[in-house]
């Protein structure tokens, strides 16, 4: 496996043969050969490829698992991929982003082992959050099962690894591969939905799919030697507390965008109501869940960029990312709205449509989101991590006073407050605080140190 083109890029230019600019700090990448782009395209193809299967398997696992189960059934599946979704998004995504990134910076042993150390610490919150949650909520999402709880800590064990895998893949570079492990975690995942609905299998059989499929990433051989690579130390890799920062930002925003099923359920919301929310915005999210993995692309290229000679260069590409993320909402509310609805019943059944009104503003909330994201992996890339903290948490506010104030059905309510929490954040983090922040990198967030 290890000479098959889809697994191995070709030899690059290490960090260590790159050269520092004349401020001391920051470096320009060394232009690449027609070898190395030509294997960054490839890998960007790859990575696309296998994003959107991905997001056909995930779609295709719902259906069986939800048309198996029925409303009431699937719900303790709905809540658990919740869980699973907000765990790895903000805890364990931050941690591979953070790897990436460490790795693009430099190559000293010591700098990465601190990094690693403080993935650890990431998962490990990740493992005692998502068990408790679920021991806590037995009775009101899982029937009182108490196999849940071994599910959801398997579930972050394994996911942790695949953070690991990944990050690691992104930040050497190794687009290719990248790419393989998200075809090869969507196959198995889907090929254990199949597998599960043949035999009958209740939601506990379907949530260890959920658990078991992420190890299909280790196929991609994603910590096989890197020859060439250097113990060289470039940039300050920022191993403790830019990452408690970039998980304080990503669990403002993802509570925005993930957590709709279960503020459905404490606004009054029915578990018929959590199913049809879940479904419906599972079909939504799925361009910006999609979107996670194209990050692992463009956060190496940003990075560069961030501590390069000219940071400005950065915050240009935060304005257009906004302006473009405005104009994928407004064509994001008039498709969700005319479509969503009989795509759901299509894919889920007529049960499970979701209102008008809550279509639209998911279809926009959407689009905001993908330039929220975006615009993020900017202040990622510069290591601003208290700014997009800030910024996010900001948005958070917006939402849930929406939240609480909106007195409308739950689903629909539900949808407002995302709606309006990710056009905060993209407002915030593409115009309002990009003021003042084209900084040379010398100068970037001395208080994440």
């Amino acid at each position: 496996m290890e000479d098959c083109p889809l697994f191995a890029d070709p030899p690059r230019t290490t960090i260590g043969n790159h050269h520092a600019t004349d401020d001391g700090y920051g470096y320009l990448m060394q232009q690449r050969s027609q070898d190395e782009r030509t294997a960054d395209n490839r890998g960007t193809g790859l990575i696309v490829a296998a994003t959107a299967f991905g997001a056909l398997a995930v779609l295709a696992f719902q259906a069986i698992a939800s048309r198996t189960l029925g409303t009431e059934g699937f719900a303790p599946v709905a809540v658990l991929w919740t869980v699973m979704f907000l765990l790895y998004t903000v805890l364990q995504l931050p941690a591979e982003q953070h790897l990436t990134r460490a790795l693009v910076v430099t190559r000293d042993h010591a700098q990465i082992v601190r990094v690693r150390r403080a993935m650890v610490i990431a998962f490990s919150t990740a493992l005692v959050v998502g068990s408790a949650f679920t021991a806590v909520t037995l009775d009101r999402f899982f029937d009182g099962s108490t196999v849940f709880v071994a599910i959801t800590a398997l579930i972050v064990v394994t996911r942790s690894i695949m953070a690991t895998a990944r990050g690691t893949l992104a930040g050497h570079r190794r687009f290719a591969a990248y790419g393989a492990s998200i075809a090869l975690e969507a196959a198995a995942l889907l090929l254990g939905g199949v597998v599960v609905a043949t035999l009958g299998g209740d939601a506990t059989m379907f949530a260890g799919v959920m658990a078991l499929a992420p190890l299909a990433t280790l196929l991609a051989r994603p910590f096989a030697r890197q020859h060439g690579a250097h113990d060289h130390h470039t940039v300050d890799a920022q191993s403790g507390s830019f990452l408690a920062w970039l998980i304080a930002a990503t669990a403002a925003s993802q509570v925005i965008i993930a957590g709709g099923p279960i503020a459905v359920s404490f606004v009054g919301g029915s578990p018929a109501a959590v199913s049809i929310f879940f479904t419906s915005f599972a079909l939504l999210r799925g361009p910006v869940t999609s979107a996670y993995n194209l990050v692992a692309r463009v956060l190496p290229d940003f990075t560069e960029l961030a501590h390069g000679a000219d940071p400005g260069r950065l915050w240009g590409w935060a304005r257009r990312i906004t302006v473009a993320g405005l104009g994928v909402a407004i064509l994001g509310a008039i498709g969700s709205g005319l479509l969503l609805r009989p795509i759901v019943a299509a894919i889920y059944g007529e049960a499970f449509m979701p209102p008008v009104l809550a279509a639209v503003l998911g279809g926009a909330g959407v689009g905001l989101g993908l330039g929220a994201l975006f615009a993020t992996q900017v202040y990622s890339a510069a290591a601003l991590g208290s700014r997009l903290a800030f910024g996010w948490f900001v948005a958070l506010i917006i939402s849930f006073i929406v939240l609480i104030t909106v007195d409308i059905e739950p689903v629909s309510r539900v949808a407002l407050a995302f709606a309006s929490g990710e056009a905060t954040g993209l407002v915030m983090l593409g115009f309002v605080l990009t003021l003042g922040a084209r900084v040379r990198a010398s100068d970037i967030d001395r208080s994440n140190r």
